[in-house]
């Protein structure tokens, strides 16, 4: 499973990416988790890995998560990744559901939400 983190909060995207190291039990997360802190890093990464999974922040450096959301889908159309838009703003929530989002996390994260969208694509972790 390879994993994409969008996450200016270098501390938060560490900490979701040891995370899910443990929860999903990755053996080799340097090539199967990546953490970026801004919208372009996040292009090139998702172009280069092809994820199975995008986690976004909304308020990034160089632009809103929420309005790159099909940007980041479309990168790989025969295969689109799962995309989950994070934010504090939860008024963002339909919008970012309009524009592709699969999943939305309130922020703060909480981690047994994360294990919660595994958990119910794969029925257990």
């Amino acid at each position: 499973m390879k994993i994409v983190i969008i996450e200016d909060e270098r501390d938060l995207g560490v900490l979701m990416r040891n995370f899910l190291v443990r929860q999903l039990n990755i053996k080799t997360p340097e090539g199967s988790i990546r953490v970026v802190a801004s919208l372009t890093e996040g292009l090139d990464c998702v172009r280069e890995m092809n994820p199975d999974w995008i986690f976004i922040d909304n308020n990034l450096p160089d632009g809103k998560g929420v309005e790159a959301i099909r940007q980041l889908r479309d990168v790989h159309p025969g295969k689109p990744a799962k995309v989950v838009m994070m934010s504090a703003m939860t008024n963002l929530r339909e919008e970012a559901f309009r524009n592709g989002a699969d999943y939305f996390l309130d922020k703060p994260i909480s981690f047994v939400e994360v294990k919660n969208i595994f958990t119910k694509l794969t029925g257990d972790i």
